[in-house]
């Protein structure tokens, strides 16, 4: 994921210069930098929190 997304902002890197796709090439940038972030960082975290939620509900009605 990482390589792929960086290989891609490198591509987008080469384009800042030109006027006309400068804007596309800073939202293509930044989106993948984002859904990066998002995939790698804040999905498991929150998967976890939820996990571990209902793990201990189940463990609770358990007892």
């Amino acid at each position: 994921i990482v390589l792929t997304a960086v290989a891609a902002m490198a591509g987008g890197f080469f384009i800042l210069d030109d006027p006309i796709f400068s804007g596309l090439a800073v939202s293509l940038i930044f989106g993948l930098l984002v859904s990066t972030l998002l995939t790698l960082v804040v999905i498991p975290v929150v998967y976890y929190g939820v996990m571990k939620k209902r793990v201990k509900k189940i463990l609770a009605m358990e007892d």
